[in-house]
């Protein structure tokens, strides 16, 4: 692989805890990194999912050491919406599944249950709800 310091991959397998993956080349007769920390994004958690594409930038001395850069928008991983002023987060395995969005001055969260939580404990959004009588 020398001189290809950025390359597209699949995800081969996830060590969760440390924040690492391996990566396999398809086009390197599925050859596989060693394990390569994930971007953190400012320390946003999700990992990618097994056989999931993602951008890899190996550094200069050798493709031992980099750092996967994470998933990209392609014709198998489109966004669930898009447009101007947009901003959509997807949480969930799936699009659609659990996301937040925010466009216009409004914040929409979406998922099977929200939980709002506090040192002084936890409230769902159904509970509010029957408070409210709604």
């Amino acid at each position: 692989m020398t001189g290809k310091t950025i390359r597209i991959g699949k995800v081969s397998s996830i060590d969760y805890e440390n924040g690492m993956i391996k990566v396999t080349y398809p086009d390197l007769d599925n050859a596989v990194t060693d394990d390569l920390p994930v971007l953190s994004f400012n320390d946003e958690y999700k990992m990618p999912e097994i056989g999931k594409e993602v951008l890899v930038l190996h550094l200069s001395n050798g493709t031992a050491a980099g750092v996967v850069l994470g998933t990209y928008w392609n014709c198998r991983n489109s966004p669930e919406e898009s447009g101007n002023g947009l901003y959509r987060k997807e949480f969930g395995s799936y699009h659609g599944e659990a996301f937040e969005k925010y466009v216009g001055g409004v914040l929409e969260i979406n998922a099977e249950k929200i939980i709002f939580a506090t040192e002084r404990g936890s409230v769902t959004v159904e509970e509010i709800l029957e408070l409210l009588g709604r």
